[in-house]
């Protein structure tokens, strides 16, 4: 299959979205809409496949993204009506159809929201005062990432572990939590390395200004709960369609905003359907074991209402945050995920091998660092 078909697979089903964006339908053509996107979405997962694990995931992952922001966006809300870009001059639904199209397509592209009236919460802010302290910063960062992403694939390539699913699987827990912890650290990397320099391109040769490229992850320090890992610390892409989702949830149970029942509604409702989102890449590495993605997922959930609980007993009964207590809940992050990551990563891994992907194939990744370093010395 040529290279070419995966990446078009990823993109049909954004510009069929934005098409429906800009044909502005209401019921029951909306509702059209919305089942041709998720069409188009199952169609081009099936055909997205490229045998590199982290790759396949992605792609599925970003496909059905885009088939539950197309609930979203034509079922649950009318785009050209509440969106808006900060330096929009009128009415996206009054723009002649060709500009409307840009406009979705800027809509789509731009997830998290930056610029736009819907801009997601607790996004970290830049500190750089000029456009060359912002792009050395990145470049920096990218630096620093770098050698991070290199030890990993030196790891990867090195561990007959990740050549078999039989080989993984069977491994014991402290290796299964390296072999993991490997992967988990070759694709954060790999993420903030590209968005970095991305980042740094578009300042630096274009009009774009710092304050519309926040960091693609936040502080690794405000991880100190679950809750606050994922509502701050992870890369909050989807966030733009499950707070809609949850909020219809619980509007449709009858929670009033503010309750704990609205609360907790919106907590399920949104891992539920990121777990659905990620289920996607379970689809494209290997068809046979969809949804192993999923309970890792509702797990956060229960772990958060149980976090809760324990924070506000701890408040009745007087305990005041201190940085002892930011430590401990640092830990308590920690070994959540050692517990719960590993074997998601374990069971996601042996499914792409299965389906006969490959963790890093030697063909489209070049000899590490590591691997030059330990050659010219000898080892």
């Amino acid at each position: 299959m040529s290279a070419l078909v995966p990446l078009i697979c990823t993109q049909v089903p954004a510009l069929v979205l934005q098409l429906g964006i800009t044909l502005n339908l209401r019921a029951p053509w909306n509702v059209a809409t919305c089942v041709t996107v998720i069409v188009v979405c199952l169609t081009c997962i099936q055909h997205a496949k490229t045998n590199i694990l982290f790759v396949d995931y992605f792609i599925g992952m970003a496909i059905s993204g885009i088939a539950m922001d197309a609930i979203h966006m034509t079922l649950l809300v009318r785009p050209l009506h509440i969106f808006r870009h900060q330096e929009q001059t009128q009415s996206a639904h009054e723009l002649p159809w060709p500009k409307r199209f840009i406009w979705a397509a800027q809509l789509c592209g731009s997830p998290r929201g930056v610029g736009w009236n819907h801009q997601v919460k607790n996004l970290t802010e830049h500190s750089a005062k000029s456009r060359q302290e912002f792009v050395l910063s990145r470049l920096t960062s990218a630096a620093r990432h770098f050698m991070w992403f290199d030890l990993a694939q030196f790891y990867i390539k090195h561990n007959p572990a990740y050549k078999s699913a039989a080989a993984f699987a069977s491994q014991n827990f402290t290796r299964r939590i390296l072999a993991c912890s490997g992967y988990l650290v070759f694709y954060y990397c790999m993420g903030v390395i590209i968005h970095s320099l991305i980042m740094a391109f578009a300042v630096s040769c274009t009009s774009s200004k710092p304050s519309s490229w926040p960091d693609f992850f936040g502080k690794w320090e405000d991880a100190y709960t679950i809750r606050r890992f994922w509502g701050r610390t992870w890369h909050q892409f989807l966030r733009r369609f499950l707070t809609p989702f949850g909020k219809k949830m619980a509007s449709f149970l009858g929670f009033k905003p503010g309750t704990n029942g609205s609360s907790y509604t919106q907590l399920y409702t949104a891992f539920f359907i990121s777990g659905i989102a990620h289920v996607g890449g379970d689809a494209v590495l290997n068809s046979s074991r969809l949804g192993v993605s999923f309970p890792f997922f509702i797990y956060q959930a229960l772990a958060i209402t149980l976090e809760d609980m324990v924070i506000a007993a701890a408040r009745r009964a007087g305990v005041t945050e201190t940085k002892w207590t930011r430590k401990m809940g640092y830990v308590w992050v920690a070994c959540w995920f050692i517990v719960t990551a590993t074997p998601w990563v374990t069971a996601v891994g042996v499914a792409g091998v299965e389906g006969g992907g490959a963790a890093l194939p030697s063909k489209f990744f070049p000899p590490s660092l590591c691997d030059v370093l330990v050659k010219s010395i000898g080892i």
